[in-house]
């Protein structure tokens, strides 16, 4: 869904298509720092138990885990790569030439 919605944004550096790429780069690190929270209702409840004893922790349901990882960090690719595409990331060489320090000329004048 967000795919489609940075498809229909445009390449143009606008208010909304703005808006979209923030959106996208913000919801993997939402979406990991509650990631114990969202995997809780489908830890496996023990025989006997009405609630799973450690259902928040990181060792219920890894591999799940690490594929909803995998897949936060597809959509942070995605959304970096829409910033490159709308020239936000300082790729080029042009974009240091702040920073870019002027060396002696290798002649003399002696005059």
């Amino acid at each position: 869904m967000q795919a489609f919605m940075l498809y229909m944004s445009g390449g143009g550096v606008q208010v909304f298509s703005m808006g979209i790429v923030f959106m996208l780069l913000l919801s993997p690190f939402k979406n990991l720092a509650a990631m114990n929270t969202a995997f809780a209702p489908f830890a496996p409840i023990p025989a006997g138990k009405k609630q799973a004893p450690e259902a928040k922790s990181l060792s219920t349901l890894p591999l799940q885990k690490i594929v909803y990882l995998l897949c936060n960090l597809l959509t942070l690719s995605l959304g970096l790569w829409k910033c490159r595409s709308m020239g936000l990331l300082p790729t080029g060489t042009g974009d240091w030439l702040a920073f870019e320090t002027r060396g002696q000329p290798p002649e003399f004048v002696l005059m």
